[in-house]
């Protein structure tokens, strides 16, 4: 079974550049500027899939100057302007779990590979693989014996249609040079996008997207909302036996004067700032059960999935990334045209998304108006 990992330690590293013609063989790179690179640190010479890419490691002296000395010999020739990206790590390790992703993933047996930066992905052939088996990946600097944290799991089926790594490699493969952004920057277009959509339903429809929480609250009145998705109210009951339940009353901090008597049976709720709800009366410890606006939380996990109303509309999602991508490279024309057509999507998904329950009786649109003369006849 064929395990890979997509390479990508050069999109968030600190690059600089040959300035002189390197030949295959040596040991020292002539580069223009050493800022951010570190003893015993990995560099990438050239880019992610090209054919004389290599990864190389810098020796132990401290960096500086207007070359580096290598660990060992080079195996290609670099031409002067060659980028040269200090990517720290020099190997990827890939670990297994037997029993899915309920287990806890151990490296392999030879898992530790050298990064492999002349292909798009680095892949290790794990013989003895099952279709059951789940696994993970981390960077490693065999000198430093430094690491990352682990990837998200990697599965035989490999990441859902409707998932974050997904949709981002869908926009790289439309992109003319998929180096040109990094993931973080496709990431960020893909949550762009979900806010879009979120709130032109929204426009349409207030209770589109609502979260329910219980919030309890001391004698004081006071209780803290922690859900991290929160937006603002929608309804709010509150009881102070665990049984009765009473809608409560919406007022203002100024709308009561400290001796203001209140009822547990009619309670009254504010603010204080963003997450504090103040409950009147306040004698009595209780809980307010809310229901909110929620925005929902961004897509950040590689295994992240759209929320299901949207997964029908994931070509606007690599639509909308190819299309800021076409800004980013100043082709405002072609950018624009491809932004009036995800306009026509976003109206799509609020049309079908506007009005969610059709239980109820349906308005039908007259073709033709009636004039009172015609309602004689």
């Amino acid at each position: 079974m064929i395990i890979k990992t997509r390479n990508t330690l050069h999109e968030n590293a600190i690059k600089t550049f040959t300035t002189h013609p390197e030949v295959a063989g040596t040991n020292v790179l002539r580069w223009a500027n050493p800022n951010g690179f570190s003893a015993s640190w990995a560099i990438q010479v050239g880019e992610v899939g090209e054919e004389q890419t290599e990864v190389v490691l810098l020796g132990t002296a401290t960096v500086a100057g207007t070359a580096g000395t290598l660990t060992a010999n080079t195996l290609y020739e670099h031409p002067t302007q060659t980028p040269i990206y200090a990517i720290k790590y020099n190997q990827v390790v890939f670990e297994r779990s037997t029993i899915g992703t309920a287990g806890t993933a151990t490296p392999m047996t030879s898992g530790s590979i050298t990064y492999q930066a002349d292909n798009i992905f680095t892949q290790f052939d794990d013989t003895s693989g099952s279709s059951t088996y789940a696994y993970r990946t981390y960077f490693r600097n065999s000198v430093l014996n430094q690491t990352t944290t682990e990837s998200d799991w990697i599965t035989s089926s490999g990441f859902s249609f409707y998932s974050l790594a997904k949709i981002r490699n869908r926009i790289k493969d439309k992109l003319w040079n998929p180096s040109f952004v990094d993931d973080d920057t496709i990431d960020d277009w893909i949550n762009e996008w979900r806010e879009e959509l979120i709130n032109a339903v929204i426009n349409v429809n207030e209770d589109y997207t609502l979260g329910t929480v219980n919030v309890g609250f001391g004698t004081d009145g006071l209780g803290t909302i922690t859900t991290a998705d929160f937006s603002q109210m929608r309804r709010v009951w509150i009881t102070y036996n665990g049984v009765d339940k009473y809608q409560s009353t919406k007022m203002n901090i100024n709308d009561f004067y400290p001796d203001k008597v209140f009822s547990s049976t009619h309670p009254y709720h504010s603010f204080q700032g963003d997450s504090i709800i103040l409950t009147k009366p306040s004698d009595t410890a209780g809980t307010a059960e809310l229901v909110f606006y929620r925005f929902g939380n961004p897509l950040v996990n590689d295994t992240d999935e759209l929320p299901v109303p949207m997964r029908t509309y994931t070509r606007s999602f690599t639509d909308y990334g190819v299309a800021q991508a076409l800004y980013k490279d100043e082709k405002d024309t072609s950018a624009d045209r491809k932004m009036a057509v995800l306009n026509n999507q976003k109206n799509d998904f609020v049309l079908n998304l506007g009005a969610r329950d059709k239980t109820g009786p349906t308005n039908i649109d007259l073709v033709e108006p009636i004039s009172g003369e015609d309602a004689l006849y």
